[in-house]
Parts: C-alpha cells; sequence; structure tokens
C-alpha cells in the first residue's frame, strides 16, 4: 500500500485520525471543523444568508482540496447540508456545489447516532428510538421472573444504554 490506511486492521481507526489530522487546519477559519472516526463535518455559523452559502461553497471546496492533495475522494452522494433555523424563519434554497455536482440539502440526518432535524427537533430521534426501547422492556419483563437482580440489571444496561448511546 502506497498511502491510506489499510481497513479491518486493529491500528486502522488510529491510523486514520492521524492520517486526517490536519484536514480541520482547512476550514477552522471559515468553519467549525467536527472530524469525528471516518467523518468529516463542519458547523458555520452565519446570520447573513448570502455570506452563509459563500463560506458553505468556501469550506466544500477547501476540504476537496485537501481531499485531492492527500490522495482521497470525497463522495459528494454522501455529502449534505443541512440548514438549522427558527420555525420562523422563511425558506431560503441552499446551492452548494462543486464542478456542477451539488450538494442535497436535507431537513433530517442521522449526525453521530442521534437523528435531528433543521428545527433542532428531538421527534424523528424519539420515533425511531421508541420501538427499540419497547423491545428492551418486553425482554426485561420476561426475564424478570427466572433471573437475579444482577442479571436483570446487566440485561438493563445491554439493551437500554447500549440503543441510547450507539443508535
Amino acid at each position: 500500500m502506497k498511502h491510506g490506511v489499510p481497513q479491518g486492521s486493529i491500528l486502522g481507526p488510529l491510523l486514520f485520525l492521524v492520517y486526517m489530522n490536519n484536514l480541520p487546519l482547512q476550514i477552522n477559519s471559515i468553519a467549525e471543523p467536527m472530524p469525528f472516526a471516518d467523518d468529516a463535518s463542519g458547523i458555520i455559523s452565519n446570520r447573513n444568508f448570502i455570506d452563509f452559502s459563500t463560506s458553505a461553497n468556501l469550506v466544500l471546496a477547501r476540504m476537496i482540496e485537501w481531499f485531492s492533495a492527500n490522495k482521497l475522494v470525497l463522495n459528494l452522494e454522501k455529502t449534505n447540508i443541512m440548514k438549522f433555523v427558527t420555525i420562523h424563519q422563511s425558506y431560503c434554497a441552499l446551492t452548494i456545489s462543486h464542478k456542477d455536482k451539488y450538494i442535497e440539502e436535507v431537513v433530517n440526518l442521522k449526525f453521530l447516532g442521534i437523528q435531528t432535524d433543521s428545527l433542532l427537533n428531538w421527534k424523528n430521534h424519539i420515533d425511531q428510538i421508541i420501538p427499540k426501547l419497547s423491545v428492551a422492556c418486553y425482554m426485561v419483563r420476561q426475564m424478570y421472573h427466572i433471573c437475579s437482580n444482577d442479571t436483570l440489571r446487566s440485561v438493563y444496561f445491554a439493551y437500554f444504554h447500549s440503543l441510547q448511546v450507539t443508535e
């Protein structure tokens, strides 16, 4: 391998983080970088829509430039942008593009395991996790009469905490 990080290796995630370490330097004057594992995100804050749009296009261009210089490719089909707005703001279409490829603006996405929307509403996340928590409750109820409290406690932590953290 001439460059990159071997997939599936024990050191892969750590090596990837080292490999990606200087990406935030390319955008931190315009956006707040949010690297996490194999994802790269940036938060842009601006009340002026035109300045916001300009900054978003500049961040995208700098990220693509960094990826290219490091022999990586940013998958624009998997890249999204979400504007956080208040309920009283009127809708303005956001056009972010690179070489005639447009970034999809979404109103709902999953970020670090949490479903969120452009209004920072928890409804989608709650709707997604309730059925899973219901199954966990059913399992604990079924095991209540045949297991010790220590076992039930382990089942609780295994089901409930894993759903809240990773789902």
